[in-house]
């Protein structure tokens, strides 16, 4: 996992990393910024490779401070976690011009901190299991699940349909489907579908919200129809 801090001052800097150190038990590198621009320049170039962002909100210029700066990650890398963290307790309130995962007052890091790392990590979680992983035409992909219409697989390649478009990967049918459970199902021995995405079914097939007509076994149908129950139910216990 990649953090950065974003911090001006050298002795708070030194105390949010050894705070780091003590409270993440995964493995994870920290970039360190001492400015906002120098921050803004490094992400205009490469993108946002950070999970979690930990930025002082005062970072000793008026052009950009923590809050401009959180609303350009907001803007670039909508996952990306961020903690304020500062020593004036005026900003409490502008912070909710921006997403952002908690405030920290300085005074109060040893305490807080801990939390609003867990906080982070249990979002970035939470943000993995809506993504599909995966890889082809030696590229990295990540495909929001809920996107994701229906998976065919032919001799050895998966194809992904999606409401935007199509993806294609090496990865096992079965694999892929494994991985997005319980809202995707078998129902075919090439085929996987997203049960959100089902308009319709009966043995001859089931149609999509699109007016896609995919094919269902029938060695696959009892399956599928037990999946699609069981959907139903937890989306009515959800509404509830």
């Amino acid at each position: 996992m990649k953090l950065a801090i974003c911090e001006d001052n050298p002795t708070h800097y030194e105390m949010i990393n050894t705070l780091l150190q003590k409270s993440l038990q995964i493995s994870f590198d920290v970039t360190h910024f001492t400015s906002g621009d120098e921050f803004l320049r490094a992400i205009e170039m490469e993108g946002c490779p950070y999970s979690i962002v930990l930025t002082d909100i005062d970072l000793g210029t008026e052009r950009i401070n923590g809050i401009s700066l959180a609303e350009k990650i907001n803007h670039i890398s909508p996952d990306t976690q961020i903690i304020f963290i500062s020593q004036y307790l005026q900003y409490a309130t502008a912070v909710y011009e921006t997403e952002h995962t908690y405030f920290i007052h300085k005074q109060q890091m040893e305490k807080y901190l801990p939390l609003a790392l867990r906080a982070a990590c249990q979002k970035l979680e939470k943000l993995h299991t809506q993504y599909l992983y995966f890889s082809g035409n030696s590229r990295n992909y990540q495909v929001l699940c809920s996107d994701i219409l229906y998976l065919e697989r032919n001799l050895r390649q998966t194809t992904i349909y999606t409401r935007t478009g199509t993806y294609t990967t090496k990865e096992k049918l079965t694999v892929l489907t494994e991985r997005m459970k319980p809202d995707f199902c078998l129902c075919h021995n090439s085929f996987a579908v997203n049960l959100h995405a089902v308009r319709t079914y009966s043995h001859k097939g089931i149609i999509l919200s699109d007016n896609t007509e995919i094919p269902v076994s029938r060695s696959y149908y009892q399956q599928f129809k037990d999946a699609f129950a069981f959907m139903m139910l937890a989306s009515h216990r959800e509404v509830q």
